[in-house]
């Protein structure tokens, strides 16, 4: 009896072991897997991605759509000539800045034409006595056009892709006025002959298309001179009583081949000129200085350094202060290839031109090289060895800047206003005979 009792409860304790182990193991399995993998999916992914995309979208689109065209000024006054520019705040600024005011006092009437917004502030905020009007594509310049049933001419300061806007017209005179006077290889090329007439400087520039390799029979040159240097231009017979030294170095250019620039030999060579030679030096960076090569970028602050540290007498003047002044307070001129060469033959003054001997360099040529008028250097030695002759009372090349001086800026045509006339002419071909009845303005 006793051991069937005991084989009883053998059996019962085995029936009741697999009841403890199944409580423990299914009931940690599904929470762990199942419960938390779902929780952390669903959530993240779905809630945050159309929070961001549906909010910025629409807020861009309406602005875009709002500012295609924005005027500021008068739109019924007859204007007759449009400046038009289709650069934006890179070059925009320094080319606008030297024509509007010439365009100002010549007594016609004229709006400026922008394609890019941020210069249409610019200029709003700068000339706020001129009409600007900012029209973004080939639609918008014609609805711009429609209201200005006056129009004679297009100037045009600088050969862009979207000026084709514009050229379409046939109705109107298109002018190329450019934004200064030089050698380099953008200064003759085939694209010019899309104008009607090509307004030049001097006879310089003519030459430099008739020794192009390209034929430019059809196109009318017309000389004005430089209209922005007439109150430089100086009795060269007045002798200067002390040296003043202006450095005008322009930018590294589109492409190397164009890359006439000595930013990068600036900040040495003003400092041997401080050592040696003991003049005030006034410096101009070019606008855009550095937008090619960004080491350039801070090329005024690396010079005004070097020159603080050996004490030099110098000043660097804002990158958009018109260069008519500095030249006018300077005598001596050291350039690169560029239009400010031009400018400071109006003095008739001693110029040192660099040319790069480390890079092949593409230029158009006129009748006259630098090397007949100019001093030329590559190097610093070279340079300051010129300008210790030139201090000691030697200047060879006189004669041969007064020469130049015509030759590249028509003296005459810029004591006399021949631009403000030439623009009259414009004016007054052709004039818009039922426009000016309806009107009632006289032409």
């Amino acid at each position: 009896m006793l051991n069937l009792l005991r084989r009883i409860k053998r059996k019962l304790l085995s029936v009741e072991s697999p009841k403890k182990s199944p409580k423990k193991s299914p009931k940690k399995s599904p929470v762990k897997s199942p419960v938390k993998a779902p929780e952390k999916s669903p959530v993240k992914a779905p809630v945050k991605a159309p929070e961001k995309s549906p909010v910025k979208a629409p807020e861009k689109s309406p602005v875009k759509a709002a500012v295609n065209i924005d005027i500021y000024g008068n739109m019924f006054f007859p204007y007759k000539h449009i400046i038009h520019t289709g650069e934006g705040m890179t070059h925009g600024p320094s080319h606008l800045s030297q024509w509007i005011p010439v365009f100002s006092v010549s007594g016609e009437g004229f709006v400026v034409l922008v394609r890019n917004i941020d210069l249409f502030d610019w200029v709003r905020a700068n000339y706020p006595y001129v009409t600007v009007i900012f029209a973004k594509g080939a639609s918008d310049v014609e609805t711009i056009l429609n209201q200005l049933p006056f129009v004679k001419a297009f100037y045009y300061l600088s050969n862009t892709g979207n000026m084709i806007h514009s050229l379409r017209y046939n109705v109107y005179k298109h002018i190329f006025l450019g934004h200064g006077d030089s050698e380099k290889a953008a200064s003759a090329h085939k694209f010019f002959r899309v104008y009607d007439e090509i307004w030049v400087a001097g006879e310089a520039h003519i030459d430099r298309f008739r020794n192009a390799s390209f034929d430019t029979a059809h196109i009318k040159f017309v000389k004005i001179g430089r209209p922005m240097s007439k109150s430089t231009v100086k009795n060269v017979e007045d002798e200067p009583k002390t040296a003043k030294v202006l450095y005008l170095p322009t930018w590294e250019g589109v492409y190397e081949e164009n890359n006439y620039s000595s930013l990068k030999l600036s900040a040495t060579m003003l400092r041997e000129i401080s050592l040696a030679l003991e003049v005030p030096i006034n410096i101009k960076f070019h606008p855009v200085s550095g937008s090619r090569d960004g080491t350039l970028k801070s090329i005024d602050k690396k010079v005004s350094e070097v020159l603080s540290s050996v004490n030099a007498d110098f000043n660097i003047a804002d990158k958009l202060e018109p260069v008519g002044r500095l030249i006018r307070d300077s005598n001596i001129y050291i350039c690169d290839i560029s239009a400010v060469v031009s400018e400071c033959l109006v003095t008739g003054y001693p110029i040192f031109v660099y040319i790069p001997s480390d890079r092949e360099i593409t230029i158009s040529h006129s009748n006259m090289e630098y090397d007949d008028y100019a001093y030329t250097y590559s190097n610093v030695e070279e340079l300051i060895n010129q300008l210790n002759e030139l201090l000691e009372g030697n200047d060879p090349k006189k004669e041969a800047r007064l020469k130049a001086r015509d030759y590249f800026i028509s003296v005459e045509q810029t004591k006399n206003d021949e631009f403000a006339r030439q623009l009259k002419r414009i004016s007054e071909d052709h004039p818009l005979i039922h426009n000016s009845i309806e009107y009632g303005i006289k032409q």
